[in-house]
């Protein structure tokens, strides 16, 4: 939850969305997303569908995060919130 700042390094964590799970009401924004395990809300990147994350890799959405090891956090936290995401998410540097 640190704000990142213009001259510093970004990374995103993309993410699928658990079967069932339907954002398309919010394509290509931002919104604020509640993880039970962490019992917070953190912004996420809905993957608007005609963007080529979402045409070419399937991607639902996009975590921004701050550092390679957010990243990390972040991923292993994604694997307890099945009800939300199917487990799959890949780290890139933005």
């Amino acid at each position: 939850m640190k704000k990142i700042k213009e001259d510093k390094p970004c990374y995103g964590l993309s993410v699928k969305f658990a079967s069932g799970v339907d954002f398309d009401e919010k394509d290509g924004r931002i919104i604020s997303l509640h993880l039970k395990t962490r019992n917070t809300s953190v912004p996420l990147i809905v993957v608007a569908g005609d963007s080529e994350a979402k045409r070419n890799d399937g991607q639902d959405g996009i975590f921004a995060l701050c550092s390679e090891n957010c990243a990390t956090k972040m991923k292993e936290i994604i694997t307890k919130e099945l009800e939300l995401f199917s487990g799959e998410s890949s780290m890139v540097r933005l």
